[in-house]
């Protein structure tokens, strides 16, 4: 993952088209004429082997061997058993980016029996060329007149980037968008992401001031964790709306296996999005209405929505669409309602939706917008308007435009009707206030901006990657090693127990007997009902799919209170087992007294893992009489308490919970650090592939597992969200100064300390560590800084207590970037004027050299200007190989931090890296 070369991409000084003729349906001679008629103003030349001098007046060279100049950018439009070895000679011939526009490439197979694609990412990768496609549309660039696309029509310049994966989508997309005046900065596909991928554009975007809004058309991620990294990052500077097809099995392009416990995968796919902060919408329309809310309205200071109308009917309307999306109507104050009064029929309703009758004026639409702004509990209006004989729509339209300015108010409007409201829709757009043509789409579009302010708040959450310091780690660890070594995949009914009941998870006394015997032996010390269930191999694994015969299975029988009762039932519980499991072996039977004073809502919850996007957490129902498998929401692991309550908030059984529990908040909070501590157990023990508690019910003391399932896999899985690494902490004591500083990872919220610590530096600290003179750093720009992933970027701060007033200040910072194979990091350093001499430079780069390391990166690497005496002393100091680079006019410095193990890691390193 890199925007290495990007540049050359978006901004070529060169093209070459490749397979260019004047046939009508020539691939490259529509991309060529789209070239010509964007007004690309670069150089431009085409290769064809017929031996043309020239296709549409660009000069033409039979083979790329022959190519007067070396261009930027190649795009590929030949036949797909050329492409691999095209992109072989490009690359070596010094091309830095190709677009591959040739498509069929995943259903053609080289002589290896792999699809050519295949062929294409390994020619690139051993050349360093990066490539678009194969397989895509083209990309455009209309600011800066680039249209290297074979689409039937160009993009308007703008601030919004489109990055898709079909074709046909994208032309959609680019229709629908000139209808309604939209402009891009950026439109591009993917195809086939053999090189470039949505993370690799993300990353390009996120930095580009000229991009306001990302629009993502998914349908496949291959690299889950990657992708997250990237969009988690960009969504905190500027809004990323995504959708995503292929929403259920018959509709996916690329099948996906499921996970066990999981019907679809979508809402896994739903699962991330969410947490990386993106609105994810169903369709294009839905699109587009959330890039009008989120690009024209203000941060929303409150949920709740007041609404005005001239007439009842289409407050109806939006109050109705309104409920079934889950949103609430703002509650009018007393004085609001007096003030309304006075200007409103006395038959009115006094409450919200606001009538203002089917005559409303100019000036009754202005007074009421303005009675609203002074309410505390309004800060959304919806005005809507129909169209009426008594008054004209444009100067409606004028009166609220002129009462919105200067208000605290978010108002977006609803003309309803077509022909005689344009100009008034026109008269909203260019004032900026979102407008749209009826009811249910003007709420839809709100309650995204809600769903929108909602994901950014999950965003911001940093769980530590250690939440139970009291927790026992050792033996459940021990506990796994052990069933691994003795060749089971999974957990007996006890060890399960075990595990969860270390970790702090209250569970159901229970007894284990092998026989009958055991069991009458168990009933006669006390003589009490007991429940009885029979344990066998195939029940030991969580989220058993039972087939339709099997869930007639019967496996738990209850409140037995006499010998023979418990031989029947023990006889019953056998036959059921031969049944319908003939082939699972026998381990025994559980007993439990039956009256342990639990009951409550009956919970599902558990850990299960899937290929892609490694382990999840997951929460619903439990129970025979409820539909599970429709209930159970799904939840990326590292989780704190306000992530594992948004979790169990989207259940129905959150519900129930809420209406019927005597204990409702305490039982909220016991799900809830259940599922944390889940989260917990799946980050410590990576080779736990799945664990279930069901049901999860109530005692006196919180949450209870009744019974526990736990299944293994020798091969571990990490989450592909890295919690905060809490055991990176450490402090030191500055030797000149006596001042305590902890060195820690940074956290999203050092943001107001990380941007004064820019901001107070000489010019001459910030042109060593930026290679130019900076004097403001925006919000955006220290965001990017403080908010990371703690996997493919590190930073460690030092943070002191200030002296001369309450709160912290940072006194330095490092950083690195590590490229996505871990070969090959760069570090960037710098240290508080104040603190030369402190020693503080050495200890941040030690512990950052020490933490590379330690994750197996083959080499550190850094540019440092020539005139920056006290680093480069430093880099001597820490061993780092030092030359000077005459082509940057800079010193290159590289320190080896482990050898490399790999054939193809000491020939990416012999050639410099130029491809990293």
């Amino acid at each position: 993952m890199s925007t290495r070369y990007l540049e050359s991409l978006f901004n070529p000084s060169s093209i070459v088209v490749i397979g260019a003729s004047e046939r009508a349906d020539n691939l490259g001679g529509m991309v060529l004429r789209n070239l010509l008629g964007g007004g690309y103003p670069g150089q431009l030349l085409v290769v064809n082997q017929s031996g043309y001098d020239n296709v549409h007046g660009v000069h033409c060279v039979p083979r790329v061997s022959k190519m007067e100049f070396t261009p930027e950018l190649a795009i590929i439009c030949t036949p797909p058993d050329t492409v691999p070895k095209l992109v072989k000679k490009l690359g070596e011939l010094g091309v830095r980016t190709a677009i591959v526009m040739t498509g069929g490439m995943s259903r053609t197979h080289s002589k290896t029996g792999q699809p050519l694609m295949y062929s294409v990412r390994e020619a690139a990768r051993e050349t360093g060329l990066r490539v678009l496609g194969p397989n895509t549309i083209g990309l455009m660039v209309p600011a800066r007149s680039l249209n290297a696309t074979y689409a039937h029509m160009g993009a308007i310049p703008g601030r919004v980037a489109f990055i898709g994966q079909s074709g046909t989508i994208a032309s959609s997309v680019l229709d629908w968008a000139f209808a309604r005046g939209v402009g891009f900065s950026y439109f591009l596909t993917l195809g086939d992401g053999m090189d470039i991928d949505h993370d690799d554009l993300i990353d390009y975007l996120a930095q580009d001031p000229q991009t306001r809004a990302i629009l993502l058309h998914i349908e496949n991620v291959p690299n889950p964790r990657r992708f997250i990294s990237a969009v988690r990052v960009a969504s905190r500077t500027k809004p990323v709306i995504a959708v995503k097809s292929g929403r259920v099995p018959e509709s996916e392009w690329i099948p996906h296996a499921l996970p066990a416990g999981l019907k679809r995968s979508d809402p896994i796919y739903d699962a991330m999005l969410r947490r990386a902060g993106v609105l994810r919408v169903d369709g294009l329309g839905q699109m587009f209405d959330a890039l009008e809310t989120l690009t024209r309205m203000r941060p929303l200071r409150r949920e709740s929505l007041a609404i005005m109308a001239n007439g009842v009917g289409p407050g109806v309307l939006a109050v109705d669409r309104l409920a079934d999306l889950g949103g609430e109507l703002a509650k009018l104050s007393e004085q609001t309602v007096e003030s309304l009064a006075k200007l409103l029929p006395p038959y009115w309703t006094r409450k919200n939706p606001i009538d203002l009758n089917y005559d409303a004026s100019p000036e009754l639409y202005a007074n009421a917008i303005k009675i609203l702004a002074k309410d505390p509990e309004v800060a959304n209006v919806l005005v809507m308007y129909a169209p009426s004989l008594t008054e004209d729509s444009l100067r409606i339209a004028d009166a609220v435009v002129q009462a919105s300015k200067g208000t605290r108010l978010n108002v977006f409007t609803c003309w309803l009707g077509q022909s005689t409201v344009m100009d008034s829709r026109e008269e909203f757009y260019r004032a900026g206030i979102p407008s749209f043509f009826n009811p249910e789409k003007a709420v839809m579009a709100f309650m995204q901006h809600v769903r929108h302010q909602r994901v950014q708040r999950l965003l911001t959450e940093t769980p530590e990657s250690f939440t139970d310091h009291f927790a026992d780690r050792v033996r459940p660890r021990r506990l796994v090693a052990n069933a691994l070594r003795s060749g089971r995949s999974y957990l007996s009914n006890r060890e399960a127990r075990e595990v969860v009941r270390d970790y702090g998870i209250n569970t159901i006394d229970t007894l284990y007997c092998d026989d009958v015997e055991e069991v009458l032996e168990v009933f006669a010390v006390e003589r009490r009902p007991v429940d009885i269930s029979i344990i066998h191999e195939q029940v030991c694994h969580p989220f058993l799919d039972l087939s339709p015969s099997q869930r007639r299975y019967k496996g738990t029988v209850k409140k037995l209170n006499s010998e023979a009762a418990i031989i029947d039932g023990c006889r019953f519980l056998m036959d059921e087992y031969q049944e319908h499991f003939p082939d699972s072996g026998f381990i025994g039977f559980a007993v439990q007294y039956s009256y342990q004073h639990v009951g409550g809502v009956e919970f599902s919850v558990g850990i299960t893992r899937d290929e892609q996007f490694g382990p999840l957490v997951v929460c619903g129902a439990s129970g025979a009489q409820i539909n599970v498998m429709t209930d159970r929401q799904i939840a990326l692991p590292p989780l704190n308490m306000v992530l594992a309550r948004e979790l169990l908030r989207r259940t129905y059984m959150y519900k129930l919970l809420k209406e019927h529990s005597l204990k409702p908040e305490e039982d909220i909070r016991a799900v809830a650090e259940t599922l944390v501590t889940l989260s917990q157990i799946v980050i410590d023990i990576p080779r736990i592939k799945g664990l279930e508690i069901s049901p999860l019910l109530f005692n006196e003391k919180g949450a209870v597992a009744v019974n526990v399932a736990i299944d293994l896999d020798e091969k571990p899985s990490k989450p592909i969200i890295q919690p905060y690494p809490r055991e990176l902490e450490e402090w030191i004591v500055l030797p000149k100064s006596g001042r305590r500083v902890i060195i820690r990872p940074v956290l999203a919220e050092d943001e107001p300390t990380h941007r004064a610590f820019h901001e107070h530096q000489s010019p001459e600290s910030i042109r060593y560590r930026f290679f130019q003179y900076r004097k403001h750093f925006s919000r955006e720009d220290v965001a990017q800084m403080v908010q990371i992933d703690y996997d493919r970027e590190m930073v460690f701060i030092a943070n002191a207590p200030k002296e001369d007033g309450e709160g912290e200040e940072t006194l330095g910072t490092v950083r690195t970037w590590t490229d996505a194979d871990n070969l090959r990091c760069e570090f960037a350093v710098m240290v508080d004027d104040k603190m030369k001499g402190e020693g503080l430079g050495l200890a941040l780069m030690r512990k950052m050299i020490d933490y590379c390391r330690s994750r197996g990166t083959v080499e550190m690497v850094g540019n440092v200007l020539p005139d920056n005496r006290p680093m480069l002393r430093l880099a001597e100091q820490l061993g780092f190989e030092i030359k000077y680079n005459p082509d940057e006019e800079v010193m290159d410095l590289r320190l080896v931090l482990n050898e490399p193990e790999k054939d193809w890691q000491k020939e990416r390193l012999r050639r410099g890296g130029a491809h990293l």
